[in-house]
């Protein structure tokens, strides 16, 4: 901020002459510009914090419904304890399979949600980084 006001003092010296006098820029001011500038940078770091752990938060999501559906392709697959071939289990097999596997699909449905979800909020915390502070014309 002080390099644009030096810049226009000199000018306006250089037209008021050598008995013309112009104020320094207050110390509270400088002080403040240097506070915002920090403030700037703490938030940029932040948000890229933000980003980096909405990363992890995403993958793990992605890595439940991916164990989610491998897990319900072993369930849709397996006889839970049972034999297929005796008529009684069989029945007894497909009811509970249908009751896990709806389960099961629900959870991976649920995952899905939250996938388009936390991609949506990255997008916006993405876009957060377009939110700056301009450089002052002082």
């Amino acid at each position: 901020m002080s390099a644009e006001w030096d810049k226009s003092k000199a000018a306006a010296l250089k037209i008021l002459g050598k008995d013309g006098k112009i104020p320094d820029m207050p110390a509270g001011v400088e002080k403040a510009a240097d506070s915002m500038g920090k403030a700037s940078e703490a938030l940029d770091k932040s948000r890229e914090e933000l980003e980096s752990k909405l990363l992890e938060l995403q993958n793990a999501n992605d890595g439940v419904k991916n164990g989610l559906k491998q897990f319900l392709a072993k369930v849709e697959k397996d006889d839970l304890g049972l034999d297929s071939k005796n008529k009684d289990d069989l029945k007894k097999i497909q009811q509970a399979r249908k009751l896990l596997t709806d389960r099961l699909q629900a959870g991976v449905k649920h995952y899905d949600g939250d996938d388009k979800m936390l991609d949506e909020l990255d997008k916006h915390v993405i876009q957060l980084g377009k939110y700056k502070p301009k450089p002052a014309p002082i």
